[in-house]
């Protein structure tokens, strides 16, 4: 998943925490098992749904289809409870309110990715297509790799400049765990050098 849209889900059980009296753990868990499986309750989720209602890492993550899915665990009775259940959660349901903006966002930042990979690709094609501020030390690595190959060194033209990949071998005085490193860099118009140092 990637970051832009992770940033924009809630910890998951700072979500679970807005149902009042609930078992924070077993909810986790039933929450991540519900959209793991994609039929909590009454409902079945896509796979995209899925992919975006729950983050399983360090911090566990919920948007709020996810969100939807707890609710939905809740009026079905499938969530421990210390107290009996109430019969509206305003908090909760304001969150699940929010999943169309949270779809637009998602769409957005989707868009924005395909837009990139695409225009990496006809960089890659034509290297002299790009425009000087486009180019980075990561454009220069990729349109090496793609027309040199893995590994190779020397320079290269992107947007009419000269840009260069090197590999500077690692010093054995700063010790064992330190790495070969790749540099890219280019010069502009006017001589200056840009990219890693």
């Amino acid at each position: 998943m990637l970051w832009d849209i992770r940033t924009r889900m809630k910890p998951a059980l700072a979500i679970i925490d807005l149902i009042p009296q609930v078992h924070r753990t077993p909810a986790l868990a039933l929450l991540r098992r519900a959209v793991l499986e994609g039929r909590p309750a009454t409902f079945r989720l896509t796979a995209e749904d899925r992919e975006l209602a729950f983050h399983d890492a360090h911090v566990q993550l919920t948007s709020p289809i996810g969100a939807r899915v707890l609710k939905a665990l809740y009026t079905s009775g499938q969530l421990k409870l210390k107290k009996p259940p109430q019969k509206s959660l305003p908090a909760l349901e304001a969150y699940i309110a929010t999943e169309a903006t949270f779809r637009a966002e998602v769409a957005a930042i989707l868009q924005a990715e395909e837009a990139k990979r695409q225009r990496l690709a006809a960089i890659i094609a034509d290297p002299e297509s790009a425009r000087p501020e486009e180019v980075t030390p990561y454009l220069i690595d990729k349109v090496m790799t793609a027309r040199l190959g893995h590994g190779a060194t020397g320079t290269i033209q992107i947007a009419r400049m000269t840009c260069h990949r090197a590999l500077v071998p690692a010093d054995p005085a700063q010790g064992d765990r330190v790495e070969d490193r790749w540099l890219c860099w280019w010069q502009d118009a006017s001589g200056t050098r840009h990219g890693d140092a």
